[in-house]
């Protein structure tokens, strides 16, 4: 039970870790990768096996295959900011009843801001309405049960610019 979320270069989230309805402690559930990007994460509270799947990635051609997520089979969502700001969203879901498949995937996020968690809703509402990243989790706890404060927030260290090569004549 969580809320996550990313706009204007700016990831925020609740610190909530519930178990069957119960809070049991605050943590952080942001991270900054080895590789620059930064991943909010909700599901499982044990995820180091996603941070390592991850840890290198710096731009699309670097991610994992939907086969890579579902191979860890861990009941995950997360919210990945590259080093230039593209976001990406992946998600491995339990296997239904009925089913021993696993099922997840990873897809590219087509607007600037995005949230993940049980208060998702609340806080990309709250972003489209023009408040940060940081104001949308408190919209979340406001009205999220399972989503508290402290509020832990990570801004995005875009990559310093390469100069460019000139070319011999």
């Amino acid at each position: 039970m969580t809320c996550v979320a990313y706009k204007d270069g700016i990831m925020a989230c609740d610190t909530a870790c519930t178990e069957n309805d119960v809070v049991l402690t605050h943590m952080t559930k942001i991270f900054r990768l080895p590789g620059g990007a930064i991943l909010g994460e909700a599901g499982e509270a044990d995820s180091r096996s996603v941070r390592e799947l991850l840890k290198n990635v710096k731009t699309p051609r670097n991610l994992p295959t939907r086969k890579e997520l579902l191979d860890l089979q861990i009941d995950y969502a997360g919210l990945l900011v590259l080093p230039k700001g593209r976001i990406f969203y992946l998600y491995i879901d339990e296997p239904h009843k009925d089913s021993s498949n696993w099922s997840g995937g990873l897809f590219e996020v087509g607007e600037s801001f995005f949230a993940i968690g049980s208060g998702r809703a609340y806080a990309l509402a709250a972003m489209e309405c023009g408040k940060s990243a940081r104001d949308a989790v408190y919209a979340a706890i406001r009205r999220e049960i399972h989503c508290r404060a402290p509020v832990h927030t990570m801004p995005l260290i875009p990559p310093e610019p390469r100069p460019k090569r000139r070319k011999k004549k």
